[in-house]
């Protein structure tokens, strides 16, 4: 089957390519996985060593997420622009951008500047105001039209347990629906249905199941199943928010459609529902103003996260409309009964507000954005040609920057009706187990991507796209 080039946003498209893959998935062949293996040994020994002694005081001597840890992880002591290097001196191509935040890559010149300014005059923590949080949130405000106020926090986890707090607190209603899949951080309600659809409580261990009782999910793009859900609701307290990832489940790998994004504006206005955009990854990223600005929509509730700070850590933050966003209060001058308790010793601290705000001023001098969206849509053209020279299975798209190179089709197997439970599992087990060996197959070869098919394009890593393809052509021609 000849691969055309996939638009992000074609839901329909990357839905059929999936089937496809699926049906048809390659492995790598048995001398090449054995080359790989091989150069991990060899080249990364101290890697393995410094992992191994971690183990004994870190749970599994990882705690990073989106990291390649097979056949073992890598011990990471530098990031500088596009590259990362380890401790055994090899040097990788960074796609990983920490999940996406190192928009500007690693150590930006700019965002340092300003961080080591800030520590000269400032100081690292004071717990009190200063002039930067104003300057970002006018930032914020400017980018987002949809945002009257804004409030820093410490992570998007905690912007997307604010929301919801603040939406119940705003309705006066209770119950969340969410997109089957989407990620929103692991607070004990969001972390239903979470990584891949269907998944319900499986990813709740340590979670009561009193918990889920007023959340659910539905599909992606059903927009009848979203009114239905909206209206059997009605009989249990209402909804008080439908939150959902700015471009679908994973960065993309199930995208939204842009009449899936007006439809859901019609139908909270409908029903009274606060509608919350967790704009993590596409914040910045897609456009200056997000998924909003690119499906020319609005969110009642915006979510910030950790690319509003450059990569620096401490960074997130919660933005919305006068009305909402009256429910919130400021420090401890909480009044009881009236609005929620929001905040955190780190929240808007003066180093993350200073890389903040370089990093948004830079974002838009630059035309950061708009340069990484044209880049990302030649780059998935020219891969999906290679693909087709050595007749790989792939799902190969770009949103924006953000880009999926999957050989797996592994997080679409729940929404085939067709597959029963159990082979369900049996090729999630199998997918799963290919797309950690090309993984393994690419950082072997110099390029380390988010969770085996995620790829984040940075700003300096636009000067290496076309040296970067030649790893990508020896990568596939390892497929048998």
């Amino acid at each position: 089957m000849k691969l055309d080039y996939l638009d992000g946003f074609d839901y329909e498209a990357v839905h059929a390519r999936a089937k496809y893959v699926l049906e048809n998935t390659k492995r790598l062949k048995p001398a090449a996985e054995k080359e790989c293996l091989d150069w991990f040994e060899k080249n990364c020994a101290a890697s393995k060593k410094t992992i191994d002694a971690a183990k004994s005081l870190i749970p599994s001597g990882v705690q990073h997420n989106l990291a390649n840890n097979y056949p073992f992880a890598l011990n990471c002591v530098k990031g500088e622009g596009a590259y990362l290097y380890d401790i055994d001196g090899n040097r990788y191509v960074d796609f990983i951008g920490a999940g996406g935040p190192s928009i500007l890559g690693n150590n930006d010149p700019d965002v340092r500047a300003a961080i080591e300014d800030c520590l000269s005059k400032t100081g690292y923590l004071t717990g009190l105001y200063h002039e930067n949080e104003y300057k970002v949130a006018q930032k914020v405000k400017e980018f987002f039209p949809s945002v009257d106020k804004f409030r820093m926090l410490g992570s998007g986890t905690e912007a997307c347990m604010f929301a919801i707090r603040a939406a119940r607190a705003f309705t006066g209603k209770l119950n969340i629906v969410k997109l089957k899949g989407n990620f929103h951080g692991n607070s004990d309600q969001l972390i239903y249905d979470m990584r891949y659809c269907g998944s319900m409580n499986s990813f709740a261990v340590g979670v009561p199941d009193e918990n889920f009782k007023y959340v659910s999910a539905v599909m992606v793009n059903d927009l009848n199943e979203l009114e239905q859900r909206f209206i059997d609701n009605e009989k249990k307290g209402g909804t008080a928010c439908f939150i959902m990832e700015g471009m679908g489940q994973d960065s993309g790998v199930l995208p939204t459609t842009r009449e899936y994004h007006k439809g859901v504006r019609k139908l909270c206005d409908k029903y009274g529902v606060v509608l919350i955009y967790d704009e993590v990854v596409t914040g910045f990223r897609l456009a200056l103003g997000g998924a909003q600005e690119f499906f020319d929509t609005r969110a009642d509730i915006t979510i910030f996260g950790k690319i509003i700070g450059g990569g620096l850590a401490g960074a997130g933050g919660i933005g919305g409309n006068e009305d909402v966003m009256s429910v919130l209060t400021a420090g401890v001058s909480h009044v009881a009964g009236k609005k929620i308790v929001i905040g955190g010793t780190l929240s808007a601290n003066p180093l993350t507000c200073a890389a903040a705000y370089a990093t948004l001023c830079k974002l838009q001098r630059e035309d950061v954005p708009n340069k990484l969206n044209a880049a990302g849509k030649t780059f998935a053209q020219k891969l999906t040609d290679l693909a087709n020279k050595y007749d790989l299975p792939a799902i190969i798209s770009s949103t924006g920057s953000v880009m999926q190179i999957d050989v797996t089709g592994m997080k679409h197997v729940a929404t085939f009706p067709e597959y029963t439970p159990e082979q369900q599992a049996e090729k999630r087990k199998f997918a799963t187990a290919r797309m950690t060996d090309f993984a393994m197959a690419l950082a072997a070869n110099g390029v380390l991507t988010a969770g085996g098919n995620k790829t984040f394009l940075s700003y300096p890593s636009l000067e290496l796209l076309d040296q970067v393809l030649p790893i990508y052509e020896k990568v596939f021609s390892m497929y048998e």
